[in-house]
């Protein structure tokens, strides 16, 4: 049996510190930490690569959940290492940890290897522009998956895809849904190589999203937060839609803007 690590000063406390803060240590050694059960649950369903992980049984805030995913683990015959409650608190993110930690083997996002099958039934597209807030990529990336969205691309993205706060707010679903990074050139070849139709989204479109006719094989294009959508979409764009917006806000946040345009292309798009 392993020695429960208890120490702050521990060469493996500090090394999950680093690959929590550091997106360079993450990737010269091409893993990240996962934490909370839900999110490492969502990852071994997805067939991620989970390397190791750190548990302590006394900061579980769902016991039956920490052992039915302590017990799918097993059966993987993966790394276990328990750790004491100030060692664990010091490699956690949360500010109320749930006592489990894995360190994930990151995996590729190249564009080049993205595929869609002849046979594949075509979904929306996502594409972010320059996105660079970790906890909306993480929320976008958990509502594409819930309204089956197959494929998101990062255009130019300033953040990090492995960062905490993207694993987070995703619940960890950022494992399951396919995600490539590229510059906008490569990811606008993409989508026109394969035929699809790209939509803009823009407060100051004329259409509004509900109301637009959309073809079925459709790629959406989505600003960064603080800026929307520079003069490169705006000259490669087939089409542009807005939403609904009757109240004084003069925007949306980016995830809730997704949903709601997601909403639409599936009503338009799907019969019940």
């Amino acid at each position: 049996m392993k020695e429960i690590i208890n120490s702050l000063s521990n060469p493996t406390v500090k090394e999950l510190v680093k690959l929590r803060e550091s997106a360079r240590r993450r990737r010269e050694r091409k893993r990240f930490v996962a934490e909370g059960v839900d999110e490492i649950l969502a990852m071994v369903e997805a067939g991620r690569e989970v390397e190791t992980i750190f548990h302590n049984p006394n900061l579980a805030s769902d016991s039956k959940a920490m052992e039915e995913l302590m017990e799918r683990c097993r059966n993987k015959e993966l790394d276990f290492q328990e750790m004491g409650k100030d060692a664990f608190g010091k490699i956690s993110y949360r500010r109320n940890p749930d006592g489990v930690l894995a360190v994930v083997h990151s995996w590729s996002l190249s564009l080049s290897e993205m595929r869609i099958g002849p046979h594949e039934k075509i979904a929306p597209i996502i594409i972010l522009d320059e996105v660079e807030k970790p906890g909306n990529l993480g929320a976008i990336l958990r509502t594409a998956e819930a309204m089956g969205a197959q494929i998101v691309l990062l255009s130019d993205p300033r953040v990090d895809f492995f960062n905490p706060n993207v694993i987070r707010s995703s619940r960890g679903l950022m494992s399951k849904i396919r995600v490539a990074s590229a510059g906008k050139e490569r990811v606008l070849d993409w989508v026109r190589a394969r035929g699809l139709k790209l939509v803009g989204t823009s407060s100051k479109a004329e259409c509004l999203s509900h109301r637009y006719a959309y073809h079925p094989q459709t790629a959406f294009v989505f600003g960064c937060e603080s800026q929307g959508l520079g003069d490169f979409w705006k000259g490669n764009a087939s089409g542009w839609v807005r939403l609904q917006m009757p109240g004084t806000a003069s925007s949306l946040n980016l995830n809730v803007s997704v949903g709601c345009i997601l909403n639409d292309f599936l009503r338009a798009t799907q019969s019940d």
